[in-house]
């Protein structure tokens, strides 16, 4: 059976279509893409500028206290005397380290 002239016509117009649609489809891939990032990019700068707002509002969050925290926080001296006591409960001298005697032993290969 010959392929006809005509057959081979609409062969190549179905191609034509198929392949305006993929460079249509790939088209509206990337600039989906694009957009994408550029909103993530804003959100950074976003992100950033807020962070740099908060820092100017109080000029003590970027100093360290004599304990060695950060001294950021609307009540200072109320949340350090309620770290001072978490810390009393907290005995580190009485730590326990619990160990497993079979630790090493076996070997699971199974997977």
């Amino acid at each position: 059976m010959a392929i006809q002239p005509i057959d081979l016509s609409v062969m190549y117009s179905q191609m034509d279509n198929v392949a305006k649609f993929n460079a249509s489809q790939n088209q509206a891939a990337y600039a989906a893409n694009q957009s994408g990032m550029e909103k993530a990019a804003q959100e950074i700068l976003e992100k950033s500028k807020a962070v740099q707002e908060a820092a100017k509002d109080n000029p003590q969050a970027n100093t360290v206290r004599q304990d060695g925290r950060q001294g950021a926080g609307s009540d200072p001296q109320g949340s350090s005397k309620r770290r001072d006591s978490e810390e009393e409960t907290e005995n580190p001298s009485e730590q326990v380290e619990i160990t497993d005697p079979r630790l090493g032993q076996h070997i699971d290969i199974t997977g």
